[in-house]
């Protein structure tokens, strides 16, 4: 699947430069922060969950033709969350995201200043862990910390993932306008490849598909 989302990505890329060439699109670029939440899921007898965290995250569309309700975007993502696997105890597997995602741009009824737009496309997600920490049942003993920093030689992961969503755009002074917008995002969730730790039982194979919803505001500028 990644081959097909790497095919679609480069594809879209393609009709980026050519547009570049010709100057014919209308560009816009934008930064914006997302706050994200992760559905739980269960399988395998490990039931996943995550952290709600913060994706900042930039973009850059341009308009197949000057003043086309059509046009492509390209988005890198930043963020950092806790990934949860709870089986006898619940691991916590730090980790920071990075998005990399295309998707085709549809604006529908302008009216005034708003701008209003769905979006469908693709793209991957990297995973990468940093430190993973096991916490134990609230009731222990006083001189006992409740949660314990291990090493399970967790390792980075890399899943494509299928973007959709929608928004507004508000058109302020000059080139500026406001972006706000609903972005879903449908994944593998990782493993971090955990299976045993020193022939115990530990693994984070959830087996399952993972969803982040991110709410989201922005600015974008026009040029």
């Amino acid at each position: 699947m990644l081959k097909k989302v790497a095919l679609v990505v480069a594809g879209l890329f393609s009709f980026t430069s050519l547009g570049l060439c010709q100057n014919q699109g209308h560009f816009d670029g934008s930064f914006n922060g997302a706050v994200v939440f992760t559905r739980s899921s269960t399988a395998n007898g490990i039931q996943q969950s995550a952290t709600i965290g913060a994706n900042y995250f930039g973009t850059f569309r341009f308009r197949l033709k000057p003043k086309s309700k059509n046009s492509l975007i390209f988005n890198y993502g930043y963020m950092k969350n806790s990934q949860i696997y709870q089986t006898n105890f619940d691991y916590h597997q730090l980790d920071t995201i990075h998005e990399y995602t295309g998707a085709y741009v549809r604006n529908f009824y302008e009216k005034g200043k708003f701008q209003p737009f769905f979006l469908v496309g693709a793209g991957a997600l990297g995973f990468y862990p940093r430190s993973t920490w096991v916490f134990f049942a609230n009731l222990q003993p006083n001189n006992i910390p409740n949660r314990q920093q291990i090493n399970v030689n967790a390792q980075s992961q890399t899943e494509a993932a299928l973007l959709y969503g929608g928004g507004v755009d508000y058109k302020l002074p000059w080139k500026f306008a406001l972006r706000l917008q609903y972005r879903g995002l449908y994944y593998n969730n990782p493993n971090f490849k955990v299976n045993t730790l020193n022939g115990s039982a530990i693994s984070f194979v959830a087996g399952n598909r993972g969803h982040m919803a991110e709410p989201s505001v922005g600015l974008v500028f026009r040029f």
